[in-house]
């Protein structure tokens, strides 16, 4: 059950991006309403903001997943006040333990959380009450990336890496049911490539808004680790009948390359809220890993109601609680128009550092 890209012929809508720009743009201009949630911070809540890889905002809830390679991974459910519920499932290889978390989601309908994990490959499902339901092992020859829940079912992503002659490079989206059987599955794209597979960081890659699901797949490889990839993905997808229909595209200077021809922006995600879209990306000119001083990573903010477009160099101004440095916000997996980050506020009578407090921005529209 595999399917392609189905492109429409229609013209596709392009936002350019002036990535010589770098202003400070305040979360008031997008924000209507901002929620700051404290977290509670016990023996058993301890979050290391570092090892965030998800918060989920559920109708009653906030849920929490952390992992920290060598270190703790967990799951932690909290009240929408912030006080602290339980913990869910446990560290182990046995049925409902894990080592290490890639993702979650949670089904909001029936209180359950999804967790993917990884050594061993498998998706664990607990409920809201912390109780093991099921789980069942994925392969181990794949790189597990993204996972969501949405209308009744499972969206996961990975990339298959394997060689044959060359280096083969090809990124699945899996639609499964609730007893993790497969209904369908999209190839979003594959390359053949002469170096190994690097992965990117965790993104929100399959985003709910409204009754439009939205789909943006990063290249495998960072530019300065495959300097034979000649194109760039720039495109947001939408999902419509388990095929991925072009949405819109970001327009970069010469397409993100160089007079030289060699690319100097790695995108890492497209996000499509109801007025607003979001874009998370490097510029990278001497195409260099560790060169950190030449590297920026910048937040882009395009308004489709005025038609401007805003670059911003590591993130928003949050103008409205005063937090001096520049916050990398989020959307919410299951509603764009929603967006979160967390900061960590100390008091000056804190003897201890405390729990990130969460913020909850509902966009204008």
């Amino acid at each position: 059950m595999s399917c392609c890209i189905q492109t429409k012929h229609s013209e596709l809508p392009e936002l350019p991006v002036e990535i010589n720009d770098n202003i400070s743009f305040p979360l008031s201009e997008i924000a209507e309403d901002i929620t700051s949630i404290e977290l509670e911070i016990t023996d058993k809540s301890l979050i290391n903001p570092d090892a965030v890889i998800r918060f989920l905002i559920t109708e009653d809830n906030i849920i929490v997943a952390e992992t920290l390679i060598g270190g703790s991974s967990k799951v932690l459910v909290f009240n929408k006040k912030g006080k602290f519920i339980r913990s869910i499932g446990s560290r182990g290889q046995g049925p409902g333990e894990y080592n290490y978390i890639s993702n979650v989601a949670f089904d909001d309908k029936n209180k359950r959380i999804f967790i993917v994990t990884f050594n061993p490959n498998k998706i664990i499902c607990y409920h809201l009450d912390g109780k093991f339901l099921k789980e069942s092992l994925l392969s181990r020859s794949q790189n597990y990336e993204d996972i969501n829940y949405i209308n009744d079912g499972l969206f996961l992503v990975y990339t298959d890496s394997r060689y044959q002659g060359t280096k083969r490079a090809k990124r699945i989206l899996n639609c499964m049911d609730d007893s993790f059987q497969l209904t369908d599955s999209i190839v979003c794209w594959e390359n053949y490539y002469e170096r190994n597979y690097h992965g990117v960081a965790l993104g929100d890659w399959i985003v709910k808004k409204s009754t439009s699901v939205y789909f943006y797949s990063p290249e495998v490889y960072p530019k300065w680790s495959a300097p034979e990839v000649k194109v760039l993905r720039d495109t947001l997808y939408r999902l419509e009948n388990n095929q991925l229909v072009p949405e819109l595209k970001l327009k970069f200077k010469n397409d993100g390359f160089d007079s030289a021809g060699d690319k100097i922006i790695d995108l890492y995600n497209i996000f499509r809220a109801s007025r607003y879209v979001f874009a998370i990306y490097e510029i990278n000119p001497n195409n260099t890993q560790r060169n950190t001083d030449i590297k920026k990573k910048y937040y882009f903010c395009y308004d489709l109601k005025t038609g401007k477009g805003y670059n911003m160099l590591d993130g928003f101004t949050d103008d409205i609680n005063g937090i001096e440095k520049r916050v990398r916000i989020r959307p919410l997996h299951t509603d764009s128009d929603i967006f979160y980050y967390w900061h960590t506020n100390m008091k000056p009578d804190d003897r201890e550092e405390p729990n990130p407090t969460l913020y909850v921005i509902k966009l204008k529209k």
